[in-house]
């Protein structure tokens, strides 16, 4: 396992700039989400650490050395696809063993550490199948298997869970952070799903058109996004045009703490999780009528026109409302995230 610093990283391909002088350190033994849209670098960014790439600026460091100009062959560095890639004419066992023979490693030492590491994946089993006998689960747990037997420095998984199917991709999930956990791998996950990032990390890196937006643990990202740019990305959350006056946010759900320092009268905007937005009915006054809802088993989705002619997006499970009902619409005074224009 490895500490990885990141410093100054840019790419470019010809006129165009894949990663923008982005800076992150991974801890060693660490697991950590690099995640984005299609297109915002990531998957580039694995490829620098791996060694398939060459920054066109900065360094790649292990450890604290530098690997930068290291070939991908001696940074010990292993990525798993989201296509498994097995050898369909190797076994299991051969298909495990295969980066082992590479290096030249006996054949007592082979057996040993195939052995140990199928029976980490639960597989050992399977030693004998060929990759077309087995499930997709078990295809992927195969492929875990063949990259950390190698006892890599760092584990890079680029997307591998995208081909499966949802009830498969919510068990690998699980069962690649108690590897994970097991093997105290340091590693780097790419996705563009936040759940799965938010599942799985200890710390997610945001990465949107090649620049680190922000990087924090998933309870605060979620929580709190440094920018409307990433709560936009983050999804989920309604936005609330509004001014600052005496030190308030003010907006047409009321007055807000307001944690920066501006004058009177400069405009901002607050951000509201569905989640947090709070229907009630019955004998309070209403300020808003249900438009539209959206039913998803543990949670129904509202549609809310407030007085001003303002849509919200609520999310409860709570309350059942129908299409027409009068609400009385609320949130707590630190749900509101505000961002000064």
């Amino acid at each position: 396992m490895s500490k990885i610093n990141l410093v100054g990283i840019t790419k470019s391909y010809d006129a165009k700039l894949v990663l923008d002088n982005l800076a992150l350190c991974i801890d060693n033994g660490s697991l950590v989400a690099l995640l984005g849209p299609s297109g915002s670098g990531k998957s580039t960014l694995l490829k620098l650490i791996a060694g398939l790439e060459m920054p066109s600026a900065g360094q790649v460091l292990f450890d604290d050395c530098d690997v930068t100009l290291l070939p991908a062959r001696h940074r010990q560095a292993v990525i798993v696809f989201q296509d498994h890639c097995l050898f369909p004419h190797l076994t299991v066992k051969e298909n495990v063993a295969f980066g082992l023979r590479a290096r030249g490693e006996s054949r007592g030492v082979i057996d040993k550490k195939v052995g140990e590491i199928l029976e980490v994946v639960r597989l050992p089993q399977r030693r004998n199948s060929l990759p077309h006998e087995l499930s997709g689960g078990e295809k992927q747990r195969i492929a875990l298997a063949r990259a950390c037997v190698l006892q890599p420095r760092v584990l890079l998984l680029d997307e591998p869970f995208s081909n499966l199917d949802v009830n498969l991709r919510l068990s690998m999930r699980e069962f690649v952070v108690a590897l994970q956990r097991e093997l105290k791998l340091t590693c780097v996950l790419v996705t563009h799903d936040k759940e799965e990032a938010f599942a799985m990390a200890e710390r997610v890196a945001v990465l949107l058109d090649g620049r680190l937006e922000q990087v924090d643990t998933p309870e605060s990202l979620y929580a709190r996004p440094i920018s409307r740019k990433v709560a936009t990305f983050l999804g989920d959350c309604n936005f609330l045009p509004g001014t600052i006056l005496d030190g308030k946010f003010v907006c047409t759900l009321g007055a807000f703490p307001n944690k920066h320092s501006t004058g009177n009268g400069r405009r901002a905007i607050g951000m509201l999780r569905y989640e947090h937005v709070d229907l009630a009915r019955g004998t309070c006054p209403t300020n808003g009528r249900i438009t539209g809802r959206v039913f998803a088993g543990r949670q129904t989705t509202y549609s809310v026109e407030l007085a001003d002619g303002t849509m919200l997006t609520a999310a409860t499970c709570k309350e059942f409302f129908a299409v027409g009902d009068g609400v009385f619409v609320t949130c707590a005074e630190r749900a509101m995230q505000v961002y000064v224009d």
